[in-house]
């Protein structure tokens, strides 16, 4: 049987090879002599750096980049797409030309309606709009060898609809794989164009991303209730004082310009319950209070303050308590509960009002998805046991009472931060 060995390295045209010379000479000049007993078959460094799943589908995009330091010939290269969960090829480009050394090549259709972004393209797509539609799986293809992904084989996964999905690292940093990972793209916002064939785009890294999101100017003149409603929220962010805290994900401020005052229920997350009129204590309850309480809430008199409504959504929740994303010290209290695993899970589908919340273009909930994925790797709080039994578990629960059904240890756990806060 014939041997291959797949070199994950890349195909070049070097000043020293001549540019018309075949894919198959310039391998066999530059591997092949030197492994003889092995046919090589060298992978390109060539990468999905960007794509966008337009609000429109004609006007998606892929941006591929070349990680390499030599240009890449495209003649055997293409994308093969998996529709809607398909395990068979539905539709495939074929491309042409060359990827210059450390550049981009951009991918669109000749339907699309956006001024000025065709004439980019490096590669015009005849056929309609590009075939996928967020949920597609894509495989960028060398010969018969898969080079890089995006999605899920035989899924429908909505994992890039209407987003714009942006390569995780620099551009030092990309590689490509075979294997995908949801959390080596950052989620921008919806038809991000100006990011196509550059790398301007503000937040690239994960320690950016962990740092977690800050809250723009721009919200604190916007209204807190939508002008011409008394139900909806205006995405404004208004400066409050917090009077107490209720348990790990509510709290009272006080009133002013739009924000009636009184409880907030924490927009986006759900802590553990602690023991109360209508509910009973559960694992990580009175730890996700203590931390809420004591850390992220000390020092009231001299912290900084913002409620913040949810543009387009209620200013309520379902017991008439008010509905917000609350700042303290210039960090988003939602996200530093995930980062320490005392929430359940965030959504994975971005709404409306999702997108409009944003930092530096990034949605909030990006901010929050990759802390979320951080504590299920550290097997942190709700994350830890028995989830993972080599995780944390919760000291203010006895696993062991009730025949293993488990019990309330106490209400006054130990237990410290993974994090120091600043304040």
């Amino acid at each position: 049987m014939k041997k291959i060995l797949i070199i994950n390295t890349v195909l070049l045209l070097a000043s020293c090879v001549n540019p018309t010379e075949s894919l198959t000479s310039i391998v066999s000049s530059t591997t092949i002599s030197e492994i003889p007993s092995s046919e090589a078959v060298v992978l390109p460094n060539l990468v999905f750096s960007k794509v966008i799943t337009g609000t429109a589908s004609r006007n998606n995009v892929i941006e591929l980049y070349n990680a390499s330091e030599l240009a890449v010939e495209l003649n055997d290269i293409r994308i093969d797409f998996y529709s809607n969960g398909s395990l068979e090829v539905t539709a495939s480009i074929p491309l042409l030309g060359i990827i210059n050394a450390q550049d981009y090549y951009l991918i669109g259709s000749a339907n699309q309606t956006i001024e000025n972004i065709s004439i980019s393209f490096d590669y015009v797509y005849q056929n309609g709009s590009l075939p996928f539609n967020g949920n597609d799986y894509m495989e960028l293809i060398f010969q018969t060898y898969p080079i890089d992904v995006m999605g899920y084989l035989g899924s429908d996964l909505d994992y890039s609809k209407n987003v714009t999905m942006i390569r995780l690292g620099t551009l030092d940093q990309y590689q490509a794989s075979v294997e995908y990972d949801d959390h080596s793209f950052i989620r921008y916002i919806p038809d991000y164009f100006q990011s196509l064939g550059n790398d301007n785009h503000q937040i690239k890294t994960f320690d950016q991303l962990y740092a977690g999101p800050q809250l723009e100017e721009r919200y604190k003149a916007l209204p807190y209730v939508e002008l011409g409603s008394t139900t909806t929220g205006g995405g404004g962010a208004v400066i409050t004082y917090n009077s107490s805290v209720a348990d790990g994900d509510t709290a009272f401020f006080s009133a002013g310009n739009g924000f009636p005052g009184g409880s907030v229920r924490y927009y986006y997350i759900n802590t553990p319950e602690v023991d109360g009129s209508y509910t009973n204590a559960e694992p990580w309850g009175y730890v996700a209070s203590k931390y809420h309480k004591e850390y992220i809430m000390r020092n009231k008199q001299t912290s900084t303050f913002y409620v913040q409504s949810i543009p387009g959504g209620s200013l309520k929740e379902v017991n008439n308590r008010n509905l917000g994303l609350i700042w303290v010290n210039g960090q988003l209290a939602q996200f530093l509960i995930i980062r320490e695993g005392l929430s359940e899970n965030v959504g994975l589908s971005y709404g409306a009002s999702d997108l409009e919340l944003t930092d530096r273009d990034v949605p909030y909930l990006t901010f929050l998805r990759f802390a979320e994925q951080q504590a299920k790797l550290n097997g942190w709080g709700t994350k830890g046991y028995p989830i993972q039994l080599e995780g944390e578990k919760s000291p203010d629960w006895n696993y062991q009472a009730q025949g293993g059904l488990g019990a309330l240890a106490t209400t006054n756990p130990v237990w410290f931060p993974h994090f120091e806060l600043p304040w």
